[in-house]
C-alpha cells in the first residue's frame, strides 16, 4: 500500500534472509497490536488464577523454591532469577507487582517495548526460581513476551498509537518477529507430531483414549468415559496428522484457515480438557496475529482506500 505509514525500524539480516521476502515485508500494526493484547490478557490471568492463590507457598520468605533449586544458580550455569538477588522477605511480592503493573502497560499499550521486556524478565525469573510449577509448554510464553516487546506492537489500538483522526493511513510495521513466532509454533508443533509418530501407542489412537482416562492427566476423567472409544482414537489420529502437517497446511492459502481454526479449537479442548495448565491460553494468544484485523478497519467509511 503506497499510502502506508511505515513505523519501526527493519533491522539488518544477514544472506539470505535479506533476500527473503515473507522475511522482510512489513505486516499491517493491528496484527501485533491483536498479539499484544490476547498476550497481556492471558499473562494476567496466568498470574492472578495460577500464581496468586498460592503466592506464600512457593514465592514467600518461608517457600521451599527459595533452596529446592539451588544448584541451578551454580556458578557454572547460566541460570539466573532477579528473586535470586532480592531479599526474600519481600522480593518476591515487589517482582509479581512490577509484573502486573506491566502486564496493564502492556495491555493498554503504554511503552510496549519497556513494558514487554520488564514482563519477560519476571517470567524468566520465576520460571528459573521453580521450574517445578511449569511444564516444558510454557517456555512457549517466553518467546511470545519478547516477540511482542520488538514488534512495534503499540502503533494500533493503544496510548502509545501512531494513528490519529487526521491522518487515518494504514499502519505497516516490521513483520519478522511475526515470523520468528510462526516458525517457533510451526517447529514445536511438528516436532511434537513427530515424537507422536514414532509411538506404536499414537499410531494405533489408543494414546488419546488412556491419557484421558489418566488422573493425573485429565480433568474430566468420567466425562472421558461416555465417549466411545473409536472418538479417541480419531481425535489422536487427526491430533497427529494435524500437528505434522501444520509446517506446510498453515502456509497454503487453501489450507490456512482451516489449519488455524483446528489449532484454536485444540487448544481451548486441550484447556478443559488436560492437566496443561495456561499453555494452552498462551498458544491461543499466538493465533491473534493470523487473524486479518486490518480488513475489519478497512470496511470503515473513514479508511483510507489503498492505491
Amino acid at each position: 500500500m503506497s499510502n502506508a505509514r511505515l513505523v519501526g525500524t527493519q533491522p539488518w539480516f544477514p544472506w539470505p534472509l535479506s533476500r527473503w521476502d515473507w522475511w522482510t515485508e512489513r505486516v499491517p500494526a493491528e496484527r501485533v497490536a491483536a498479539l499484544r493484547i490476547a498476550t497481556a490478557l492471558v499473562l494476567l490471568v496466568d498470574i492472578f488464577v495460577e500464581y496468586l492463590p498460592h503466592f506464600t507457598a512457593f514465592f514467600g520468605p518461608e517457600a521451599i523454591s527459595q533452596r529446592l533449586y539451588d544448584g541451578r544458580f551454580r556458578a557454572d550455569h547460566m541460570y539466573w532469577s532477579i528473586l535470586r538477588w532480592l531479599p526474600a522477605e519481600w522480593g518476591g511480592r515487589a517482582l509479581f507487582g512490577v509484573w502486573i503493573a506491566s502486564a496493564i502497560a502492556l495491555l493498554i499499550g503504554w511503552r510496549p517495548f519497556v513494558s514487554g521486556l520488564i514482563v519477560w524478565i519476571c517470567a524468566l525469573s520465576v520460571w528459573n526460581l521453580n521450574p517445578g510449577l511449569h511444564n516444558g509448554g510454557d517456555r512457549l510464553r517466553h518467546t511470545l513476551f519478547l516477540m511482542v516487546a520488538v514488534s512495534c506492537s503499540g502503533a494500533v489500538w493503544g496510548v502509545s498509537s501512531v494513528r490519529s483522526k487526521t491522518d487515518p493511513r494504514p499502519v505497516l510495521v516490521p513483520g519478522w518477529p511475526v515470523k520468528v513466532l510462526f516458525v517457533q509454533l510451526a517447529v514445536m508443533y511438528f516436532f511434537c507430531g513427530y515424537y507422536k509418530a514414532i509411538s506404536p501407542l499414537w499410531r494405533s489412537g489408543f494414546a488419546m483414549y488412556w491419557t484421558s482416562h489418566d488422573l493425573a492427566w485429565s480433568l474430566c476423567p468420567s466425562a472421558a468415559d461416555q465417549l466411545p472409544v473409536w472418538l479417541h482414537r480419531l481425535s489422536a489420529l487427526v491430533t497427529l496428522v494435524w500437528e505434522l502437517g501444520v509446517p506446510v497446511l498453515a502456509v497454503l492459502k487453501r489450507t490456512r484457515t482451516a489449519t488455524l481454526a483446528l489449532g484454536v479449537l485444540f487448544h481451548i479442548g486441550t484447556l478443559f480438557t488436560l492437566e496443561v495448565g495456561h499453555f494452552a491460553l498462551y498458544a491461543v494468544a499466538c493465533y491473534a496475529m493470523f487473524v486479518p484485523w486490518e480488513r475489519l478497519r478497512a470496511r470503515s467509511p473513514h479508511a483510507i482506500p489503498p492505491t
